[in-house]
């Protein structure tokens, strides 16, 4: 029987806006040995949201404890449209900050490791009083004001890019690159393309965990034009509030049949289909969230992207911004004046770089490949857990 240093039965409490690096970060923790863990997060996907939320049902799939934590945002630009909105949110500050304190009397955990966003920011700023160690990862180019005030209280800070780190303190930040899951280098099912009978290349349409309503309403107008050059994997997300999900299905099942089998409605990507999704797509068409946009450099992908516009700092546009520079990315600014059309067309140049073998840039595909993977820190969970066990 394997006996493991006392320090491995610590609790650890993970927290923070983004699930995939967690987890990519929990797994290498337990090949450790570290078998402590408590997670605070949403357990819905949005306010009014009666479904629960891709990280409520991934912690509990992993026999971890899950504490749901409502807490608000901080709003910069009051104007008369936000200003019940902000007082909301100004209140859940405050729900916030009383409930995470009970959660660290309650549960005494020794690390606090962050993943960033505002959810994290009560539970670190309570951590720092209360003498619990606090490690923050942040994964986006520009950090907003949540990973600022998150960052004046960790005692060390770990970013996923060189050039983030000017924005923190020298004496504890360090760079270890973004943690990606291991499941999106794995094949492990066939349950998403094995009713594509066809040579046609297939395009993997996702918003994220929660799915894009700006994207999903985008493609459901030129769905059919689409289904005539490609295949689709569609990830909608599971909103009770736009029901995009039943949406797409109800489409679906209106196609001509021999468009019919060629489109695949998912609410959610499932961590042994997500290889299938990202490995046997030859385009993809998303958000450009910092851990999409890293697990589309280290596959190598042709990339569609429509940032977040109200994203802090913009820093969706950063991250696509990068991936252009690979020629792996396009970019599709989000204005009331996009059209489906519009996309319908840049997704057909996107099918032709792809099948000329091109990035978008018009150089070799096999260039831009190797520009991306370039920027792909492939052992960071590694590294992120090497820091782990030097502070407990």
């Amino acid at each position: 029987m394997i006996k493991y240093p006392s320090h491995k039965k610590d609790l650890i409490l993970i927290t923070g806006g983004h699930l995939t690096p967690a987890v990519a970060v929990l797994s290498e923790l337990r090949k450790r040995g570290f078998n402590n863990f408590l997670w605070v997060g949403h357990k819905y996907n949005q306010a009014g949201n009666k479904e629960f939320s891709p990280e409520y049902q991934t912690i509990k799939n992993s026999n971890i404890e899950f504490i749901d934590l409502k807490t608000g945002k901080i709003i910069r630009k009051w104007t008369r449209e936000t200003f019940i909105y902000g007082l909301k949110q100004f209140y859940l500050v405050f729900v916030g900050l009383f409930k995470s304190l009970f959660i660290i009397l309650n549960k005494k955990p020794k690390l606090i490791l962050s993943f960033g966003g505002y959810l994290a920011v009560p539970i670190v700023i309570w951590a720092k009083f209360l003498g619990v160690k606090v490690i923050t990862h942040d994964q986006v180019v520009t950090p907003g004001l949540a990973n600022k005030i998150i960052s004046r209280f960790a005692d060390k800070i770990l970013v996923s890019w060189e050039s983030s780190k000017k924005f923190f303190n020298s004496n504890k930040t360090i760079f270890t690159g973004n943690p990606i899951r291991r499941e999106i280098f794995l094949v492990k099912s066939n349950t998403l393309t094995k009713d594509f009978f066809n040579d046609l290349p297939i395009l993997y349409i996702t918003g994220g965990n929660q799915g894009a309503n700006e994207i999903n309403k985008r493609i459901f107008p030129i769905l059919n034009m689409l289904l005539e050059d490609c295949n689709i994997i569609h990830q909608t997300g599971n909103s009770t509030t736009t029901n995009d999900y039943q949406k797409a299905l109800d489409l679906q099942k209106n196609l001509p049949q021999q468009l019919r089998y060629r489109y695949l409605v998912k609410d959610y990507i499932l961590a042994d289909e997500i290889g299938e999704a990202f490995n046997k797509s030859n385009l993809i068409f998303s958000r450009a969230g910092g851990n999409t946009v890293v697990e589309i450099l280290a596959l190598g992908k042709l990339a569609i992207f429509m940032p977040i516009p109200w994203a802090s700092h913009d820093e969706q546009t950063k991250n696509a911004e990068m991936v252009k520079s690979t020629g792996l990315g396009y970019i599709l600014i989000q204005k009331d004046y996009l059209s489906a059309q519009t996309v319908y067309q840049t997704i057909l140049l996107g099918l032709s770089q792809y099948k000329k073998e091109k990035g978008f840039d018009n150089r070799d595909l096999k260039i831009a490949i190797d520009n991306a993977k370039s920027l792909v820190v492939l052992d960071a969970p590694i590294r992120v857990v090497d820091e782990i066990e030097s502070i407990l």
